[in-house]
């Protein structure tokens, strides 16, 4: 086994990395990801378990976004939420013609980003290069790439 630190940020890059993302306005596929390329059964095996250490440390760090949310949120009918902007003003034809940045907003950003910016080990299956020779991928897998072991 080996392990990596990586900053928190990266743990919800490279969960997106495996398992690809859909743009969640459009339902787009932005990436396919990792484990929906062509790979040999085992690397498939290796990823998967990969993919889920990562996605229970993504979900951790959910629950202490919904906590940070809590904090600087105000409970509406909808749940609890922190608007982006406040003192909204509109013309006749419902037009925004003024807003004020919202400082609960602004303070649960800078938390959440300092949170993001910490850093946890990972412990995984040794990954080489030689595993995703016949790949051929048109993704760009910058935080896997550092899991994975070139050969010499």
């Amino acid at each position: 086994m080996e392990k990596v630190t990586l900053k928190l940020f990266e743990f919800y890059n490279l969960e997106s990395e495996l398992n690809g993302s859909i743009n969640q306005q459009t339902g787009e596929i932005v990436s396919k990801g990792l484990l929906n390329e062509k790979i040999k059964l085992t690397t498939k095996y290796w990823l998967t378990d990969l993919l889920k250490k990562v996605t229970d440390e993504k979900q951790s760090v959910e629950k202490l976004k919904d906590d940070l949310i809590k904090k600087y949120g105000k409970e509406s009918e909808g749940g609890i939420s922190i608007p982006m902007y406040i003192d909204i003003e509109t013309n006749e034809e419902v037009e925004v013609v003024s807003r004020k940045l919202n400082p609960d907003f602004i303070s649960f950003q800078n938390d959440f980003n300092l949170l993001l910016q910490e850093e946890r080990e990972l412990e995984y299956k040794s990954l080489s290069l030689s595993d995703f020779e016949s790949v051929e991928s048109e993704g760009n897998y910058s935080t896997f790439f550092k899991l994975v072991k070139v050969d010499e």
